[in-house]
């Protein structure tokens, strides 16, 4: 009987543990972003005269005038672009950057270190970075197209260009945390199964797509929900390098939230567009975690 007993303490030590250690970090973030989600959500919902401290209950006609603002719906389209640029690309790297690490000598993995540097440089510096890479005169992309016999291109004075600038320097900015994920992912496997795949007579190909993909799908799904959460709010690179412009050509939804509450005063409708982001990083990281979590 005491034995059992002293089973059952041990066993619920063991699951409880992981609990209570992430318990204490687990309510100081939902005490800090659940209060500020409420007070989004209460203000999203109604309407406040200029610095006025009450406002009046409208319900979604904050919502329904956003959907019917041609410039939120411009920032929609070039939301989604971005994103899903930054994901597409921020992934591809990751992999490959992940591989290569692994694949490293042990005296060569201090570049396991070097590849959070662009993830520990604040965002106003790196857009600052990105900024004299891209200039139109004194850049020193332009300058290597003048020195190679081309014509130098309008990065940042042109649209279409501005924006792959801002895609590039974000996922510059955010994939070094997705490669940490991914390497992590890597260095759990065993590596006995690799041995046995090559015993049997398995290629390269289907070692990766049977054995190592699968064996990575829980940490795919983290690195893809970090890299759309991170994209979908992201501000500190775009505001420094090209301020939303030229002409609003790079003002995603993180950034007409920022000129609603601080360019407009506007923040009832401010706090729609932070409920909406809210909702797109929710939508998607439960698509991630459902479809990853099917293929383990």
């Amino acid at each position: 009987m005491k034995s059992a007993f002293a089973f059952d303490t041990v066993y619920w030590r063991k699951r409880l543990l992981p609990y209570m250690l992430a318990l204490p970090s687990t309510i100081i973030v939902m005490g800090v972003l659940g209060y500020a989600i409420l007070v989004a959500l209460k203000d999203s919902l109604h309407k406040y005269a200029m610095l006025a401290t009450t406002g009046t209950f409208v319900g979604l006609d904050n919502y329904v005038n956003l959907f019917q603002t041609p410039h939120f719906q411009a920032s929609i389209v070039r939301t989604f672009v971005f994103v899903f640029g930054t994901v597409a690309l921020g992934l591809l790297l990751s992999f490959v950057l992940a591989m290569a690490l692994f694949n490293l000598s042990e005296k060569a993995r201090v570049f396991r270190t070097i590849t959070l540097v662009p993830y520990l440089i604040s965002g106003v510096a790196a857009a600052v970075v990105w900024r004299f890479l891209f200039n139109s005169d004194a850049g020193f992309i332009n300058l290597i197209l003048i020195t190679a016999g081309l014509d130098p291109v309008q990065w940042l004075s042109d649209q279409t260009n501005a924006l792959i600038v801002v895609t590039l320097a974000n996922t510059w900015k955010i994939f070094p945390m997705s490669t940490l994920l991914l390497l992590a992912g890597l260095q759990v496997i065993d590596k006995d199964i690799y041995d046995a795949s090559i015993v049997d007579g398995a290629s390269s190909r289907q070692v990766f797509m049977y054995i190592t993909l699968p064996l990575l799908s829980s940490y795919l799904a983290t690195s893809l929900i970090w890299l759309t959460f991170a994209s979908f709010n992201m501000f500190a690179i775009i505001y420094p390098l090209t301020g939303g412009g030229p002409v609003r050509a790079t003002e995603v939804m993180a950034l007409y939230m920022y000129r609603l509450a601080f360019g407009e005063l506007n923040f009832s409708s401010a706090s729609a567009v932070m409920v909406i982001l809210l909702s797109l990083n929710l939508m998607f990281s439960l698509i991630f975690i459902r479809l990853f979590r099917n293929r383990t």
